[in-house]
């Protein structure tokens, strides 16, 4: 039934297609067609990303229907997800005389995009490196991340915070991360991604080794004694697991999923918990299987609005009774965005109105456009008994 529905989706947008430039050669003269917004949409709708692409193509036409105006032309086009495919189908509608687009969603479709000038994409990577000048990346980007973290940072006065990343993975984002220098690093290391020797470089980092020797040989000490005091030293010890602080005050891991809950395990066994170090990480669009996990109690993580996030799900779902791609919330501000700006200005697009310095306020929080990306107004939240409490 979902695969049929979908299929009916794209039929008639690819008849609205035809039919809509069939009519426009016919009245090519008509003063009423520049009053017409339209939008080229650009997904995977078959291939190995064709359930993300129906997703996002589902939040367009939501966004669609909210919006309610039939002067908002949608155009749909599959890229099958590779960049070849993704150039062939810009330059048709080049030719359709489509001016802005929404899409691609990977970064590595963008490859050939600078070669088609008349078109604006808005495209939904978070990756903001080597951008053609035509695009803007939407996603939620890693410099929104920092800025927000920057501030919380200052605000909860740490200053000895660890940078973990995984050996060879996100070896870019971490490298940008401190060369940004917005971020103040005590130390930086990367982790094996293999989890039976994720541990043991905890281990290391943490100097559990050193600080378990210390609990024993106080042990010893206090063992000997006859002292009241030193005998209740002893009885505390005895519960203790290691003796001695670490040499840092915050953790930020820069991981996702099952190698984040095995990094965060690992500091959990190596007797360093969040009663005395604050662990942050990226944005992780609300995962709930880490309310699964104790060792991501109190994890600190920026992200968008979590209450319009879930009024967006909320949505979705009543309307294709599915849960959508937690992304393909910006599919739907995007089209939001695009509306806006030409309704705003006489009913004519503009690339330009896209990078309005006064900012846009979507479902997923205040942003603005600035050098081809988008720059989210983030929240901070922290898991909390099973709940994602926002702090700042």
């Amino acid at each position: 039934m979902k695969k049929i529905f979908i299929l009916s989706i794209i039929t008639y947008l690819l008849f609205s297609i035809n039919s809509t430039f069939s009519d426009q050669n016919l009245n090519e003269n008509n003063p009423e067609n520049d009053k017409v917004l339209k939008v080229g949409i650009l997904l995977p709708l078959s291939g190995e990303f064709q359930g993300m692409g129906e997703s996002f193509l589902k939040a367009i036409q939501l966004a669609l229907f909210d919006i309610s105006n039939k002067d908002v032309k949608i155009y749909l086009k599959d890229n099958k997800g590779d960049s070849l495919n993704t150039y062939l189908a810009a330059k048709e509608f080049e030719e359709e005389g489509i001016k802005i687009v929404l899409g691609p969603i990977f970064h590595q479709n963008l490859e050939r995009l600078g070669e088609i000038s008349k078109i604006t994409f808005i495209s939904l990577t978070n990756k903001t490196n080597q951008l053609p000048k035509n695009v803007i990346a939407f996603g939620i980007n890693i410099d929104s991340q920092i800025d927000v973290l920057k501030k919380y940072f200052d605000k909860m006065e740490i200053s000895k915070t660890l940078l973990l990343s995984p050996t060879s993975e996100f070896t870019r984002q971490s490298n940008y991360i401190a060369e940004k220098d917005i971020l103040k690093f005590y130390r930086k290391y990367s982790y094996n991604t293999n989890p039976k020797k994720i541990t043991g470089e905890i281990e290391r980092i943490t100097k559990y080794r050193q600080r378990k020797k210390n609990l024993e040989q106080r042990i010893k000490i206090l063992e000997k004694s006859d002292l009241f005091k030193d005998k209740n030293e002893l009885k505390k010890l005895e519960q203790m697991h290691t003796l001695g602080n670490v040499n840092f005050d915050s953790v930020l891991v820069l991981d996702f999923g099952d190698r984040l809950k095995s990094v965060l395990t690992s500091f959990m066994f190596s007797d360093v918990t969040n009663n005395e170090v604050n662990f942050f990480t990226v944005n992780q669009w609300f995962d709930k299987t880490f309310f699964n996990e104790n060792a991501m109690e109190g994890l600190y993580f920026p992200a968008i609005n979590f209450k319009n996030f879930k009024k967006y799900n909320k949505k979705f779902y009543k309307r294709y009774n599915e849960t959508p791609n937690k992304v393909s919330i910006l599919a739907y501000d995007a089209l939001g965005l695009v509306y806006y700006c030409w309704y705003n200005n006489d009913f004519k697009f503009e690339s330009s109105q896209l990078y309005n310095k006064k900012g846009f306020k979507g479902l997923h929080g205040k942003f603005f456009i600035e050098n081809n990306q988008s720059r989210q107004m983030l929240n901070i939240y922290k898991i909390s008994e099973k709940k994602f409490l926002e702090v700042y």
